[in-house]
């Protein structure tokens, strides 16, 4: 019987630092999110964080992978690709991170 051997670690191998991770601020702004396809609707925006945001409401047509829209204010919309949707939330991932201004504004923090 012969024992496993674990392969040797590399010494310049370095832990990679998670570089994704951002304070996400709990949020009650309301908005809209539409689809490239015209699909829209009314969402509320319940935490934000620099790279992304979960929105809740009545938008079933939500799909992991569709490139979406949201719209704060008629002056402030950001690009977006839905990462999971399920019971009427949805996990998105802002195409371009946005400002931690911006994100604390979404929070009115």
């Amino acid at each position: 019987m012969s024992a496993k051997r674990q392969p040797a670690k590399l010494e310049s191998e370095q832990p990679r630092p998670n570089t994704r991770r951002a304070t996400r601020r709990i949020a009650e702004a309301v908005g809209t999110v539409r689809s490239s396809h015209g699909d829209r609707s009314r969402v509320r925006i319940r935490d934000v964080s620099v790279y992304g945001c979960n929105l809740a409401g009545d938008a079933d047509w939500l799909r992991t992978g569709m490139f979406v829209s949201v719209q704060l204010a008629s002056d402030w919309s950001i690009q977006a690709v839905v990462r999971w949707a399920r019971d009427g939330t949805c996990g998105i991932e802002f195409l371009r991170p946005i400002s931690d201004s911006d994100a604390r504004a979404i929070a009115c923090e």
